[in-house]
């Protein structure tokens, strides 16, 4: 991964807006004091690894309105690399009950974030920014265990109407490669 697109991150991004890597490990927390799920590791994270968290601040709603879940946004992006595959790994990390319709809204509008911060970087800062290169996933983390059956055709995560459904287990954290 180029350090050039973490640099430039780091640069026109509030601090606040990045999640933590240690160890080869990403941290996704959720402040939220109803949620059951607060936290999520995964392991195998290359060090030049960049966590954003998407849903930092508000969204702006004083041009758009709320309308089909254009202000909504998943909890996390993840920039990353596994060996020569660069990956952009949206997550959202839900307690409660999961409704399909509003976790992919997250998704969808979570990647015109992504995609709105990338302009910047290319008018403004010179930013040769490839998205054929990277691979995009898209993960809903569950706190309450996951059927044992497939309810409906296996998903992907190669689209945010295909996400993956992940049941988190804190004694067996998922490794990048799992959900790449």
């Amino acid at each position: 991964m180029s350090i050039n697109l973490k640099e430039m991150l780091q640069k026109i991004l509030v601090p606040g807006i990045f999640g933590e890597i240690n160890a080869r490990t990403a941290i996704l927390k959720e402040n939220d004091r109803s949620a059951k799920l607060r936290e999520v590791q995964i392991n195998g994270v290359s060090d030049d690894s960049i966590l954003i968290k998407i849903d930092y601040g508000q969204a702006n709603d004083q041009i758009f309105c709320n309308e089909n879940g254009s202000l909504k946004r998943c909890d996390y992006l993840l920039i990353t690399q596994l060996r020569r595959k660069k990956i952009l790994l949206f997550m959202e990390m839900k307690s409660n009950k999961v409704i399909s319709t509003e976790i992919i809204q997250k998704f969808r509008a979570s990647e015109c974030l992504f995609d709105y911060m990338i302009l910047v970087l290319r008018q403004f800062h010179d930013l040769d920014f490839n998205y054929n290169e990277y691979k995009k996933r898209f993960v809903l983390f569950q706190e309450k265990p996951l059927p044992k059956r497939p309810v409906h055709p296996k998903r992907t995560g190669s689209a945010p109407d295909n996400y993956l459904s992940k049941n988190y287990d804190p004694n067996k954290p998922p490794t990048l490669e799992s959900l790449s």
